[in-house]
This record gives structure tokens, C-alpha cells and sequence, in this order.
């Protein structure tokens, strides 16, 4: 199973037509420098998306991660899990699926004390907008209810995350 990531530099939604010539109304998700990604693994829609008539132009691909159907069955971890049956849920509900792949923000591994002696997770990030783009990602956060910097630093700590790098 291949994993494609496609990016446009607007925040954009397209209909793309399924070989069972059915449309399905596939949406970006929305990154807050105004671009917008869309990430899955369906080949059906990867295929459809490819033939769109603006593929290339409005959007295009960025990266593509392959696994095996044997790494894919070991997956036990509850995250992963969750994020295979959220793709499922809105296939079929005819919605476009939901990113599943990693931030490109990097995770720091080891967990440190905070503050208040909770375990808070360490997130390289380089800017403020690459913390809000982590949060919407990760937690499905509204990016609109985080618009300063004490706002999106106390989502992150609600959370049980550090941003370094601020």
C-alpha cells in the first residue's frame, strides 16, 4: 500500500470521478500559510486524483511512502489503529479521507517534567504557524480558536505538548 501526500498552495477542494463513475468532493486540508495538503492511501482515489484535469497545475504530488501488506498488518499501536478506521468512516460516508501520516514537525522522544510535574512531550517546531499547523494536525484543533501565541502555547500544554524552538 503507497501512501501519496499532494499539496496545493491554496487551500483548495476538487471533484474527482471514482471508476464506478461516481463523484466524490475531496478537500485539502488547510495549512495556516494558506496552503492546503490532502494524504491517503486509497489507490481508487489516488488514481482519480492523478486524472484530475488540474493535477499538476492547481495541485501536485509531494511524496510518496510505501509499505508492505505484512508491515501493515503488524500495526498494533492504538493511534495508528484509529487513524486507519477514521480513513474507512469517511470512505464511507463519501467525504475525502482524512490525512493519516505523520506532521512534518519532528518529535522529540524522550518525555521531560514540566512545570507542574506532568510529562510533557517535546516538539521541535520553528515558528508559531508550524505549532498551530501541529495542534489542527494532531488534535483536530480549530486553527481560529488559536490565533495569538498564549493561546496556541496553552492548547499545546492542555495537551500534554512543549513546543522548543519559540
Amino acid at each position: 500500500m503507497i501512501t501519496k501526500t499532494y499539496k496545493a498552495n491554496t487551500n483548495i477542494s476538487i471533484n474527482v470521478v471514482l471508476p464506478s463513475k461516481k463523484n466524490l468532493h475531496v478537500t485539502f486540508v488547510p495549512l495556516s500559510n494558506g496552503s492546503s495538503v490532502l494524504t491517503t492511501d486509497n489507490e481508487e482515489l489516488q488514481n482519480a486524483i492523478e486524472r484530475h484535469y488540474n493535477y499538476g497545475k492547481l495541485f501536485k504530488l509531494i511524496g510518496a511512502e510505501g509499505t508492505s501488506r505484512k508491515q501493515k498488518e503488524k500495526v498494533t499501536s492504538a493511534t495508528s489503529v484509529g487513524a486507519v478506521k477514521t480513513v474507512a468512516a469517511n470512505q464511507d460516508e463519501g467525504t475525502a479521507p482524512a490525512p493519516v501520516s505523520d506532521s512534518t514537525v519532528n518529535e522529540a522522544t524522550d518525555n521531560e517534567a514540566g512545570e507542574n510535574g506532568d510529562n510533557l512531550q517535546k516538539v521541535k517546531v520553528s515558528d508559531i504557524n508550524e505549532a498551530k499547523d501541529y495542534l489542527a494536525e494532531k488534535f483536530g484543533i480549530s486553527r481560529t480558536a488559536m490565533r495569538s501565541t498564549k493561546s496556541i502555547l496553552a492548547t499545546a500544554t492542555a495537551h500534554g505538548i512543549e513546543f522548543e524552538g519559540l
